[in-house]
């Protein structure tokens, strides 16, 4: 009987693992397999989460303000739910004046810690950084934060997959 009940406090947890709706694909050059969120808008900006055997790539597309991103002086800090929780994540990409930023974590057999707060905790705000440390702060909306956090979730579960 308490093996019963104990699948049953269980059914809710595997019934939201569920929910994850990732595109599978093929990398061109590895032909290994690769998982993505596909675009998300978020008012802003928008955001492709794509997961390899090696990394997990963030690419933003920032929509608004100055444009140019370089690699030693562009930043996203992240801001977390009640405001006092911040995290700076550092432009993976190249020079570019077309508002393309990559923040590239490794696709470990645990998740690093900076994709892990990504995946718990909601993010309320991001502030881009251009080359000239001009911020462009973008708040997200409740709907928003959820979007991110469930997709930031399930790039981070997933990507262990494809190791």
């Amino acid at each position: 009987m308490k093996y019963l009940f104990t699948v049953l406090f269980l059914l809710p947890l595997l019934a939201s693992a569920q929910d994850c709706k990732l595109k599978k694909g093929t990398d061109d050059m590895t032909s290994r397999p690769t998982l993505s969120t596909g675009f998300l808008q978020f008012g802003n900006f928008t955001l492709s989460m794509d997961a390899g055997s090696k990394e997990i790539d963030f690419f933003f597309i920032v929509n608004t303000g100055s444009k140019c991103f370089d690699v030693e002086n562009t930043n996203i800090v992240a801001v977390f739910e009640g405001g006092k929780q911040k995290t700076e994540y550092k432009n993976s990409g190249g020079l570019n004046c077309d508002g393309i930023i990559h923040v590239i974590f490794k696709n470990l057999s645990f998740t690093p810690s900076n994709l892990q707060k990504l995946a718990t905790k909601k993010v309320i705000s991001f502030i881009f950084t251009d080359s000239n440390s001009k911020a462009i702060t973008v708040p997200l909306s409740p709907a928003q934060q959820q979007t991110l956090l469930d997709n930031a979730a399930c790039i981070a579960a997933q990507a262990k997959t494809i190791i």
